[in-house]
């Protein structure tokens, strides 16, 4: 459960940069849309691909997929792919107010998603796993990790370089 924690770090990283970037985001702006177009990418691959597929693949295996708790969290991950893809629909029709509308409505979504997980779902499904279980887990949260390692460096450089940019604006 740690691991899942401590990838939200690099996440919320990413969200809160999002009401740096919407200000002055310019869709005619070649470099702007290359910003939310990596965006995407890193939510995709870190944020879905990498962790949610974790949650959904892994974990949540392990629990009644009938359970509330499992329910929402994936209807969470449901409904950040729907906004994803709006996204993109408006970074391509250079439709500034759908790109602004739902890269805030992912935000919003995504804040609350991971506070209630790291403080709520997480613990307690930590609680309820066994030993062995937990072992596991982990064993093949290690194997989606290996073929992940690649992209931690590159999505961490792209944090890095947008805090950078968006710093140097606020000086």
């Amino acid at each position: 459960m740690k691991k899942l924690v401590e990838e939200h770090v690099l996440i919320k990283k990413w969200l809160a940069l999002i009401p740096e970037i919407l200000p002055t985001l310019d869709l005619e702006s070649e470099e702007d849309r290359q910003l939310i177009l990596e965006g995407v990418d890193f939510i995709r691959s870190y944020a879905d691909k990498f962790h949610h597929a974790k949650e959904e693949d892994l974990l949540f295996k392990y629990f009644d997929p009938n359970f509330d708790m499992v329910k929402v969290m994936c209807e969470d991950h449901q409904t950040a792919r729907n906004h994803v893809k709006a996204i993109l629909d408006g970074v391509e029709g250079k439709d500034r107010q759908a790109v602004v509308h739902h890269l805030s409505a992912y935000r919003d979504l995504l804040c609350q998603h991971i506070k209630r997980e790291d403080e709520i779902m997480l613990p307690w499904m930590d609680k309820q796993l066994s030993v062995s279980q937990v072992g596991e887990m982990f064993s093949k949260f290690l194997e989606v990790e290996d073929r992940m390692d690649s992209y931690q460096q590159k999505y961490e450089d792209f944090i890095s370089r947008v805090e950078k940019k968006y710093r140097r604006k606020e000086e």
